[in-house]
């Protein structure tokens, strides 16, 4: 009796340190951003903007969204040959994973043949979820949609985890680059995805800052309809479950009774 009531007691704590563990920790954000740089190659000459989350050129009032000002995006865009029409992000956090999105349209002005690097960076730091643990999962994936390209044009993204929560950090441990062919389109829309890819982040602590990265490298047609690209960019941050909660997941029963099961059968193997 009193080696059971002990092995009760085990798993008991077991449980608490579970839900322990397992309780959402709430996120406050301190830096949550959008940077576009646009590089006129041809040129050599470069111009950036940027929009944070709250400021006068920030349309969304949700603190997990930024939507940049139409107004602003034409006129910080005017003199490089590139109009952007929209600019935006958002993120989710749950208590499994997080995610940060980036999205973008513009143009290539009418008449334009010169080569141009178009680059949205976008970050968030101060993520608390899903909570610290030993390893967790980096992902990232992009897609876009092109009208009026030339083949020989891509679109690059890729994303990077900060365990010292560092805003705009490209410094690894990040994905490997994802790269999608920009088809020639004519007058006509087509859409490219790139397949997710991920890597190991080990170990996973908070809290930390996730940035994201997107160049569209694009050379103009100089025709008045000149390339439209919309892209789109994800980072996504998922815990991997401790060898003790794969137990649970593949079993099905609370932890407490998966220990009590193993511990009978060791006793009924000894007998």
């Amino acid at each position: 009796m009193r080696r059971l009531l002990g092995h009760l007691a085990f798993c008991a704590g077991l449980g608490v340190l579970i839900s322990a563990t397992g309780t959402p920790v709430a996120r406050a954000a301190t830096i949550y951003e959008i940077t576009v740089t646009i590089t006129d190659v041809t040129t050599a000459t470069s111009t950036s903007f940027l929009v944070a989350e709250g400021d006068p050129n920030d349309t969304n009032p949700s603190p997990n969204a930024i939507t940049a000002a139409g107004s602003f995006l034409t006129t910080a865009s005017a003199a490089t040959g590139v109009t952007f029409t929209s600019l935006s992000a958002d993120t989710l956090s749950a208590s499994t994973s997080t995610q940060l999105n980036a999205h973008g349209t513009f143009s290539l002005n009418p008449g334009v043949t010169d080569h141009y690097l178009v680059t949205i960076l976008t970050t968030h730091d101060t993520y608390t979820l899903p909570p610290a643990a030993s390893m967790a999962s980096l992902s990232q994936s992009e897609a876009g949609t092109y009208t009026f390209t030339n083949a020989g044009n891509t679109q690059t993204s890729q994303s990077w985890y900060s365990p010292t929560n560092t805003a705009n950090s490209t410094v690894p441990p990040g994905t490997p680059p994802a790269v999608i062919a920009i088809p020639a389109t004519g007058g006509s829309n087509a859409s490219a995805g790139s397949p997710t890819l991920s890597t190991l982040v080990s170990p996973f602590v908070t809290p930390y800052a996730l940035t994201n990265r997107m160049i569209v490298d694009i050379t103009g047609t100089g025709s008045a309809n000149n390339s439209v690209v919309q892209a789109n960019s994800a980072t996504t941050l998922s815990s991997v479950p401790e060898p003790a909660s794969v137990v649970v997941l593949l079993t099905g029963m609370p932890l407490p009774l998966v220990v009590l099961g193993l511990l009978r059968r060791r006793r009924r193997a000894a007998a």
